[in-house]
């Protein structure tokens, strides 16, 4: 709340009578000190005692937004905005309330009007560019965070136009690894380089090549795919890599997957081909991504693979389960971990990793995204390989959008 209408609503408030201003007060301290839940409940015996005390309804809806209940903050804010219509904390509150249910071409009808009676309201352009980001118009919605950036160049607004711009531009990655065996085995090398272009908006396009040298083999793949951000909430990727005559690596390798938002969580679907000399690879993997607090995103993955192998005659079932989480130690520092039983990579995925493959492997790292739109991400894999086996693997990988 800004302070000259805080400044407004006390005096008002005192005008009605002093243990009404004091209700007011205690109300307001217990709010600024995060007991939400005693705050809530002044406020509604400031509301009840007044209905037409809009402000003691906003710090109501407010509660229950910070509360984590959008759904019972919306109406409060609505009805707010319905006796007046030029409240901008209410229509705030609707619009976010609207993004939370995933409805943004509602928000951006209500918030439109709003940034034009109001185009000093960083906080106006901001909601609307999260609006047209969700509707899958990134680059509208950078050009809403910018004008936020510059009517107030905060912290929030500035990391709001950083993450529009890491997934608008086109990108180039780079990954390097070295696996590390008991002797005699010989280490493992491979290096990964993609291209990722944007043809326009919700479209894209990827080229990538791999080589690596494993047990005395050195290999190539290469390849390509199409991203389709088919409706805002849905994505749909296809990929296919292709190494003839390769030993280790996969002959082929064909993949497809779709993503589906759904609240903050984003639930996905993929199923994966490998070609290998003798044996062929079908995983089957569902997983989620959720945000499971401000800083910290989980994600959750299982899969089924089934292997039939030319020797054997026989399918050879597998299973995996992962769990990964990155946590936002600050503004461009992450630090990540994860656990896998089974397979640990798919992206690289070998002949020793084929058929019921069981293995336990631990991970962490650290991800820098640097003003140059240039991502780092530096980790280190520990595996536990039934049979006592244990491999070491170091990744450094590179990201730069433009």
């Amino acid at each position: 709340m800004r302070f000259p209408l805080l400044v407004t609503w006390l005096l008002v408030v005192a005008s009605a009578g002093a243990a009404t201003a004091q209700t007011a007060a205690n109300a307001l301290a217990l709010a600024d000190e995060g007991r939400d839940a005693e705050a809530l409940a002044a406020f509604r015996a400031l509301a009840a005692s007044n209905p037409g005390d809009l402000q003691a309804r906003l710090w109501i809806a407010r509660l229950h937004e910070r509360m984590g209940n959008i759904e019972q903050a919306e109406p409060v804010y609505h009805s707010v905005l319905l006796e007046d219509p030029a409240s901008l904390d209410a229509a705030l509150g609707v619009a976010r309330a609207l993004l939370a249910r995933n409805e943004p071409e509602e928000a951006v009808d209500l918030l439109e009007p709003v940034v034009a009676g109001r185009p000093d309201s960083a906080a106006a352009l901001a909601t609307l560019g999260r609006a047209h980001r969700v509707a899958g118009r990134t680059e509208r919605a950078i050009g809403y965070f910018e004008r936020a950036f510059a009517v107030e160049p905060s912290d929030e607004y500035r990391f709001r136009l950083e993450s529009a711009r890491l997934a608008y531009g086109h990108r180039i990655e780079t990954r390097g690894f070295g696996e590390q065996f008991p002797s005699p085995t010989p280490d493992t090398r491979g290096g990964d380089v993609a291209v990722n272009y944007r043809l326009r908006e919700g479209l894209r396009v990827i080229g990538r090549a791999q080589t690596q040298r494993k047990f005395s083999v050195t290999e190539q793949r290469a390849g390509g795919g199409v991203e389709w951000r088919w409706r805002p909430l849905t994505t749909i990727r296809a990929q296919v890599l292709v190494g003839a005559g390769n030993l280790v690596m996969p002959e082929g390798d064909v993949l497809g997957e779709v993503d589906h938002a759904i609240g903050a969580a984003t639930w996905s679907g993929a199923i994966r081909y490998f070609d290998f000399t003798g044996a062929r690879t079908t995983f089957l993997s569902p997983a989620v991504a959720f945000p499971a607090t401000e800083r910290l995103s989980l994600t959750l993955r299982y899969a089924v693979s089934w292997t039939d192998t030319s020797a054997s005659g026989r399918i050879q079932t597998g299973h995996t389960a992962q769990l990964r989480g990155t946590y936002r130690l600050r503004e461009r520092l992450s630090l990540q971990a994860g656990y896998s039983a089974g397979v640990d990579d798919f992206e690289t995925f070998a002949i020793d990793r084929i058929g019921d493959f069981r293995a336990r492997t631990v991970n962490g790292g650290v991800r820098i995204d640097l003003p140059t739109l240039t991502s780092v991400i530096g980790s280190y894999d520990r595996q536990w390989r039934r049979h006592n086996g244990e491999m070491g693997r170091v990744n450094i990988a590179v990201q730069q959008r433009f």
